[in-house]
């Protein structure tokens, strides 16, 4: 090794970047066995009353809780998810909904099926966001 290498990496080491470099950086995986989360959205076109569930162990109780917060003889379902997020948009002409992994991908499909507007209600599963 010659000196200006053993300058160079002693420098390093007293800067903190050599110990820097030999350190790790790993984000834990989630075990085997994680659980799925399930969410749902229902929604009311004539009055915009929404209904939400999010963290539930099975996609008909999570659709199920959805409804039973929203109290118009119209509402209904418009979107599930697992793992993920769920968001509905509005424009001036349409509804829109979407889900996805993270709550930005799912308002951009909502947005993409509404044609444009603003989001109207979101939720997600812990975790997600």
């Amino acid at each position: 090794m010659s000196i200006r290498t053993r300058l160079v990496t002693a420098s390093l080491i007293a800067l903190g970047v050599g110990s820097a470099l030999t350190v790790p950086s790993f984000v834990d995986p989630a075990p085997a066995d994680a659980a799925s989360y399930y969410g749902a959205i229902a929604l009311s076109p004539s009055t915009g009353q929404t209904g939400r569930s999010w963290d539930y162990q099975d996609p008909s109780r999570a659709a199920d809780t959805a409804m039973s917060y929203c109290y118009y003889d119209d509402c209904h379902i418009v979107v599930q998810f697992s793992n993920g997020c769920g968001a509905i948009a509005q424009s001036s002409t349409y509804w829109g909904y979407g889900s996805g992994s993270s709550l930005a991908e799912a308002e951009s499909y909502a947005r993409y099926n509404a044609e444009g507007g603003y989001i109207y209600d979101w939720v997600c599963t812990s975790g997600h966001s």
